[in-house]
């Protein structure tokens, strides 16, 4: 008999015991060259052990700091390597990426004998097309081994530009049935699919609809959303005009606006399921239409309480000497009234003297209780409880108006952020017709850090130096930084969507576009392009977070229009 044992050259210290009676031939030694142990015939007369011992082979292993980079054009980036050697190996280890974007490259790198990490520099041309983030391999190779690892690259242009992956050269435009179609909010969800909401011309003897549409992350139409991507909700015979658009935990989305009743309006609210369907649990149908005043009352802003409960917000007339007033709803996830608010689940202010238009363009969740923002003429602002009342340790008396001591103006919109561990109240919108922005204390008072010094928490851009500039919203980077939507006009008093960024302390951010501005003229020449709503959006696969901004483009009837950039 011939015993035949393979030994695996993985093993960092290798036993092998041959047991066998009494034999009249000692084993054979082992076979280095093949690795083999060869034994002769053996007679069986007592017990025998034999052990052996092998070396652990040369092998090594690579890390990398980072999984995910992006590449500037006309730029560099950086990808630290470690080199985890083991076993007996000393050598030195080869590194290279393969499969890099167009107009990407990379030298090959070698770590030496006497060091354990190398840095890879990835390299974009000035005319590198933007790249999808592209997954590559980076080989680390010797003489006896190759260890792969991937990793994401993907290349962008700097802040400010056209994000050209998106759409259609960075933008999507979105056409309902041939005729004015305005978009008005948009959201993201958490996959990255973007919620564009506003309003389009119904079917014959339905005036204006609620309209809907969702792309998905890269800007193209999702067909797994109503007909096409795109969805209608219609709530009577009279013009249905949707200005909000907001997502719940459970991914339902909330649409509001307003709707006709009779000779007046109403404010109107729509949740549909993740799949564009009306949601037949909410209200009838899917739908909800409240009466806040018997006259005329018109919703710009909803938003979800971290409860659950659904406020709404816009302007309501109180056939009173303060005309249009603030006015709140709250809803349950039921699509009742909430009586716990207010009186009956509504609540009217009149923030400014006298009759001119205090309405509500963005809501806003502060320790517990509601911001409202808006106005007509200059900023104003209103905090309340969480019972509906108005918040005394706010201003006093819970509300502000005259921020700006205008004449024409309003807040648009208004984030919470955190500065030094408080809370703060950023607000954007115009003053006197140019781009303005503020930042107050909870308390209400001017935060004096924000803005130009002697401007007491205030900043007022002149984007366009001899006309209208509008800021319409605001969004908040993990570093601070404000990014702001909204529209300025040209030398021909046409209006080009515009994004622009400030540093936490409200000056303009240089690096950001052209000294902080980008103006993106979407239609032809003479036709009017606006931004009504902005967000920012993750994705996973990029070591950024991306701007989105929505609004329309006029080409000759209006169409629904979402750009993005590099932030």
């Amino acid at each position: 008999m011939r015993l035949r044992t393979h030994i695996s050259t993985a093993l960092l210290v290798g036993s092998l015991a041959l047991c066998a009676s009494s034999a009249t031939t000692a084993p054979a030694p082992l076979d280095h060259r093949s690795g083999v142990l060869e034994s002769s015939p053996l007679a069986v007369t007592s017990e025998q052990t034999a052990n052996l011992t092998v070396a652990a082979p040369a092998s090594f292993d690579l890390t990398l700091s980072t999984d995910k980079v992006s590449v500037i054009t006309g730029a560099s980036a950086t990808v630290t390597v470690n080199l985890t050697r083991q076993g007996d190996f000393t050598g030195p280890v080869t590194l290279t990426l393969g499969g890099l974007p167009v107009g990407a490259s990379a030298a090959k790198v070698t770590i030496p004998e006497d060091r354990s990490s190398a840095t890879l520099t990835v390299r974009a041309s000035a005319t590198a097309p933007h790249s999808f983030p592209t997954t590559i391999t980076l080989r680390g190779t010797n003489e006896q081994q190759v260890v792969s690892k991937t990793l994401t690259v993907t290349v962008r242009g700097p802040a400010g530009s056209l994000d050209t992956t998106f759409g259609a050269s960075g933008s999507r435009s979105i056409d309902f049935g041939g005729k004015d179609d305005y978009a008005t909010a948009m959201t993201v969800q958490p996959d990255g699919r973007v919620l564009v909401a506003g309003h389009t011309p119904g079917a014959t003897g339905e005036g204006q609809n609620f309209a809907v549409a969702r792309l998905d992350r890269e800007g193209n139409l999702d067909t797994t959303f109503g007909a096409g991507g795109k969805t209608q909700v219609n709530f009577g015979s009279g013009n249905d005009q949707a200005y909000a658009v907001a997502l719940q935990s459970d991914g339902k989305i909330l649409v509001a606006g307003f709707a006709s009743a009779g000779s007046a309006r109403d404010f109107a609210v729509a949740r549909l399921e993740p799949d564009g369907r009306l949601d037949t649990s909410f209200g009838q149908g899917g739908k909800v239409t409240v009466a806040v005043s018997t006259a005329e009352d018109r919703a710009y802003a909803v938003l979800v309480q971290s409860d659950g409960r659904i406020v709404v917000g816009g302007t309501s007339d109180s056939r009173s000497a303060s005309g249009l007033d603030f006015a709140l709803v709250r809803l349950l996830a039921s699509g009742q009234l909430d009586t716990s608010f207010g009186q009956g689940g509504k609540v009217t202010t009149a923030v400014a003297n006298g009759s001119v238009t205090d309405a509500v363009y963005a809501l806003a969740e502060q320790g517990g209780g509601i911001v409202a923002v808006g106005g007509e003429a200059d900023f104003m602002i209103a905090r309340y409880t969480s019972a509906g009342a108005l918040d005394t340790a706010f201003s006093s008396d819970g509300k502000i108006t005259g921020l700006f001591g205008s004449n024409i103006g309003r807040a648009r919109d208004v984030e919470v952020v955190t500065v030094n561990g408080e809370e703060r109240l950023v607000l954007v919108g115009n003053a006197a017709n140019n781009t303005a922005a503020a930042r107050l204390k909870t308390d209400g008072t001017l935060d004096a850090a924000f803005g130009d010094p002697g401007t007491s928490g205030r900043k007022v851009l002149a984007v366009s130096p001899n006309d209208w500039d509008e800021a319409t919203a605001v969004a908040v980077q993990a570093d601070g930084k404000l990014v702001l939507g909204g529209w300025a006009n040209d030398a021909t008093t046409t209006a080009n969507l515009c994004v622009l960024r400030l540093l936490p302390n409200g000056q303009v951010d240089s690096s950001f576009g052209a000294a902080g501005f980008t103006i993106v003229p979407l239609a032809p020449a003479g036709k009017n392009d606006f931004a009504r709503a902005l967000t920012l959006q993750p994705d996973d696969r990029v070591p950024t977070v991306r701007v989105l901004a929505a609004g329309e483009r006029v080409p000759s009837f209006a169409d629904f229009a979402v750009v993005r950039f590099w932030p």
